[in-house]
């Protein structure tokens, strides 16, 4: 999983994933990773419409998904 999520920063692809909140929250979320490291994941949420941190080891599932315009991004 961190590898396909560092691939996708190193490519500036776009990704979907199902994370898993603290709360129990399972949500599916459009990201565009900002930065990576060892835990956490910056990324632009499309679903919140802002910056976001993601534990690593939240995220259930990952994806690659086609980008949105380039202007979209955050």
């Amino acid at each position: 999983m961190k590898r396909l999520l560092e691939l996708c920063f190193e490519q500036k692809k776009m990704i979907e994933i199902v994370y898993l909140s603290t709360d129990g929250a399972i949500t599916q979320r459009e990201v565009w990773i900002l930065s990576i490291s060892d835990e956490i994941l910056t990324g632009y949420c499309y679903l919140r419409t802002q910056t976001r941190a993601f534990r690593i080891d939240q995220i259930l599932s990952a994806r690659i998904v086609k980008a949105r315009r380039q202007t979209d991004v955050v």
